[in-house]
């Protein structure tokens, strides 16, 4: 159960970002204490049916914006209107949102953040 606790954090706000239906339903499916190899395939089944959706903007919002609280209490003001300027001008086709948020997690090296799947 440990690697695919793993696994699911790696890709969990690149599930976020593309799917509220589909990240609660994934988040359903690891509480509790009992793993099975059927919650294992349900998870990669999950999985490939996210990375086949189109841009969502509402739910990429939410996901940014959830990453963004690992940098509130460490980014500069300035740091904080880029963000909240390249997200406000996101669409379907520019995401210059992600790339910053990949800045900010090399500049401050958030480990948890630079090993997601997010950035891919």
């Amino acid at each position: 159960m440990h690697e695919i606790q793993k696994e699911w954090a790696q890709w969990k706000y690149f599930v976020m970002a593309r799917s509220q239906k589909e990240y609660l339903a994934l988040r359903q499916l690891f509480s509790g204490n009992q793993w099975s190899e059927e919650k294992t395939k349900q998870f990669y089944q999950h999985l490939d049916k996210v990375k086949e959706l189109p841009v969502d903007l509402k739910a990429q919002r939410n996901a940014y914006e959830h990453v963004w609280g690992y940098f509130k209490k460490i980014a500069t003001v300035e740091e904080r209107q880029k963000f909240f300027a390249v997200l406000d001008g996101m669409t379907e086709t520019e995401d210059k949102a992600r790339i910053y948020l990949k800045i900010l997690a090399e500049k401050y090296q958030v480990t948890y953040l630079l090993e997601s799947h997010l950035f891919d």
